[in-house]
């Protein structure tokens, strides 16, 4: 059974850039690569910052895609902190597994911590939007 806990922050993600980079027609996938920047509303005690991110989506025929995702997040107090992720995306709404790992000893509780992200994407503003809970 799965365990949801409290809430760790609200994030809006703006898309840099985005292009297909393969296509399997047969198999009827194709491979996007994305870039992204953040903004990280935390909620005590997660922090506040800014991140950016990368990564790589499986988009099928079905309209699902499937991502890898990693990227730097930078605390308002300037503390770094990288986080690795994946996530399931069907018409514009998302859930994500997302880990954190960091040097700082201020923020050491974070290393391991395990998040559950889910949200979608607002056409109207361009920007996909999010919540982070704890996942137990």
């Amino acid at each position: 059974m799965i365990s949801i806990g409290r809430k760790l922050f609200e994030e809006v993600d703006m898309p840099l850039e985005s292009k297909i980079v393969s296509e399997d027609p047969i198999n009827k996938i194709a491979e996007r690569e994305s870039t992204w920047t953040a903004e990280i509303d935390g909620i005590d005690p997660f922090p506040s910052g800014k991140a950016s991110g990368s990564g790589s989506s499986l988009i099928h025929s079905n309209g699902i895609s499937i991502s890898s995702w990693q990227g730097k997040f930078t605390t308002h107090s300037r503390e770094v902190i990288t986080f690795k992720g994946r996530d399931v995306n069907k018409n514009g709404k998302f859930i994500v597994l997302r880990t954190y790992f960091t040097d700082s000893l201020e923020l050491s509780w974070i290393n391991g911590l395990v998040c559950l992200v889910n949200g979608e994407f607002d056409s109207q503003d361009n920007v996909f939007r999010c919540e982070g809970y704890e996942l137990m």
